[in-house]
């Protein structure tokens, strides 16, 4: 993934839609996939054939860590909409997905990590199989008032579920629902968790109480960018878990990097 993570700043947005494009094109091992730019929103649009995302989603059968690195972003003021996304596997950290996450540049730069923002997932043939969609929500919430969540779809929009912020004193709780608005867990910390600490933990709770995953934060070490952007999170989840499932809770995930990780 040197590829995407030292790709060059973008002056325009075709020229970074054209090296994404690149890359995808890339990855391609057993079949084409067509990617078009969307010459409204600017982003990636692949036309899904007759399986569409579900067969890539049965890569996550035989998946139960995941490790996200975000694209080192330049210190100072900016205007780049868009972040793009590593998630890997294992101890060998074998690629999964590329993730871009599509915002505006004023929600970016006013709201911060309470933006609004959009997440699609790729798979190493460019083919999209996942959307998570994030409504702008405050930073700081009181009586229950402005709680976080986000959405979790298919590529082709089907919804997989949802993740909703409950209110708490002192603790955060989130609770995971299926499409039906059914429970199929919480996840909580053990502490007031703080942007500044730089190991991070989450407990994943099935709705008997048990303990059946983490998610979290680590610092990676010093990188040569000299710079805090470099987030990296990830998730640890039983390897029988369904792949909606682990879907759903990447996609708490990143809701949590966004609340409690990102720096910027």
């Amino acid at each position: 993934m040197s590829a995407v993570t030292n790709q060059p700043l973008p002056y325009a947005r075709l020229e970074r839609e054209n090296h994404i494009r690149m890359i995808f094109r890339a990855f391609q091992t057993k079949r084409n996939a067509v990617c078009e730019c969307h010459p409204h929103s600017g982003l990636l649009r692949n036309e899904e054939g007759p399986g569409g995302s579900s067969n890539s989603l049965s890569v996550l059968d035989e998946v139960s860590q995941f490790h996200i690195n975000a694209r080192p972003q330049l210190q100072g003021p900016q205007c780049v909409p868009q972040k793009i996304y590593n998630i890997a596997t294992g101890p060998s950290r074998s690629q999964l997905f590329v993730v871009l996450e599509e915002s505006s540049c004023v929600c970016l730069q006013c709201c911060g990590p309470a933006r609004s923002c959009s997440l699609q997932g790729f798979d190493h043939q460019g083919q999209q199989v996942f959307y998570f969609d994030r409504p702008l929500r405050m930073d700081a919430c009181c009586l229950g008032c402005c709680l976080m969540e986000i959405s979790a779809y298919t590529g082709r929009r089907q919804l997989i579920g949802t993740v909703h912020q409950r209110w708490s004193m002192f603790t955060p709780l989130f609770e995971v629902k299926d499409s039906q608005g059914s429970s199929a867990g919480q996840i909580q910390s053990a502490c007031c968790p703080s942007r500044c600490l730089s190991n991070q933990q989450f407990q994943i709770v099935s709705n008997i109480g048990d303990n059946i995953g983490t998610i979290w934060k680590k610092w990676p070490g010093f990188q040569q960018e000299r710079n805090m952007d470099h987030e990296y999170f990830g998730m640890e989840v039983p390897l029988d878990m369904d792949s909606q499932t682990k879907l759903l809770l990447l996609a708490a995930t990143f809701l949590l990097n966004y609340m409690f990780f990102e720096m910027s």
